[in-house]
């Protein structure tokens, strides 16, 4: 999960406890002994709060994975590969009720009749300190050619899961907020994505938006309804005089179009197999990527980022791991065939 991707609606929940807690004793603990945990627990969630859902993620990898933030990539990889792909971010290492998010998603080409189209299922679970937010979805993408390239149109639909307990956190006081709920409560809500995707051989471009119908959580008398939010991508392939090299820079674009975030990443590839790059995170970090083929059908992918946003000061480091999985369904007169393939 990115670092300023929280839930606006949980904020009036920290405004309200950070109100009663007259005292730094609840943040620092014994003045004598200050807990720089608590600090930058404190600053990370009242600071990520002011931007985004909690349900948004940033992957620095997301390039290899953009089935997760939309939709209609969906089958686009090529006409009969499928991809399995599990990533896993955790932010703040080292820093206690650090965000973290673990997403699984499956995607690949569907054809009926002759239509070419994609499926992908996704499921994914974030983190934060009292706050835990797991989704699944299941999404459709229609492909029709376009020029030298191809365009896909893509629907996600889902179960957004939200789940708050506020057991460990306490108030110098000792007093009740109404306004807070006390234990653990679960709530659901219905979701939908829609996205765009177009790519040829050398660039590809995509723009999606999620949470279509903005699901509402209401905890206690509190309703919290999560704003639509939209990603732009988009990637070229640079070609060398040295067949063995690729270039890629990619940019992704988070946006409520209120406030947004932006990545810019760029990977160099030799052979296809090895790869290695930078990432830059507008005002919040900057990182390594690095990774390669274990196996033909067997991806692995990691990368470091270095924090540059306020919380820096507090320590901790960006730390993502992504191993992808590929496999192929051939399709012909109508049958399925299964077959495990080596795509190098």
């Amino acid at each position: 999960m990115f670092i300023n991707n929280q839930n606006l609606g949980y904020l009036f929940i920290l405004k309200k406890i950070f109100y009663f807690a007259r005292s730094l004793r609840f943040i620092i603990g014994d003045k004598d002994n200050i807990d720089l945990s608590r600090v930058a627990t404190f600053f990370f969630m009242l600071y990520g709060g002011c931007l985004f859902s909690q349900s948004e993620q940033m992957f620095s990898q997301t390039s290899f994975n953009p089935a997760f933030v939309n939709p209609a990539y969906a089958g686009s990889d090529t006409a009969r590969y499928y991809n399995v792909i599990v990533m896993n971010r955790n932010q703040m290492v080292g820093i206690d009720n650090s965000p973290g998010t673990t997403v699984l998603n499956i995607n690949g080409p569907l054809i009926i009749g002759g239509v070419q189209g994609g499926v992908s299922a996704t499921f994914y679970d974030d983190r934060l300190g009292f706050l835990n937010t797991p989704a699944f979805n299941l999404g459709y993408a229609y492909k029709f050619e376009l020029g030298k390239g191809s365009l896909s149109l893509g629907l996600s639909a889902g179960v957004f899961f939200s789940t708050l307990d506020s057991e460990g956190w306490r108030l110098p006081d000792g007093n009740a907020d109404p306004a807070i709920p006390t234990g653990k409560e679960s709530k659901r809500s219905f979701d939908l994505g829609l996205g765009a995707y177009y790519r040829n051989n050398k660039f590809y471009a995509g723009l999606s938006m999620m949470h279509l119908i903005r699901p509402t959580l209401v905890y206690g008398d509190n309703p919290s309804k999560l704003p639509g939010n939209y990603y732009l991508m988009a990637g070229y392939g640079i070609s060398f005089e040295n067949p063995d090299f690729e270039l890629k820079p990619a940019l992704l674009v988070l946006t409520d179009l209120k406030n947004a975030l932006y990545s810019v990443n760029s990977l160099l590839f030799y052979r296809n197999r090895f790869w290695l790059g930078l990432d830059y995170r507008y005002k919040s970090s900057i990182g390594l990527l690095a990774g390669l083929n274990l196996f033909p059908e067997l991806r692995l992918g990691y990368s470091y980022g270095y924090n540059t946003s306020v919380l820096s000061k507090y320590g901790g480091s960006n730390h993502e791991i992504m191993l992808t999985y590929r496999f192929s369904v051939y399709f012909d007169k109508g049958k399925q065939k299964y077959k495990s393939i080596r795509y190098l």
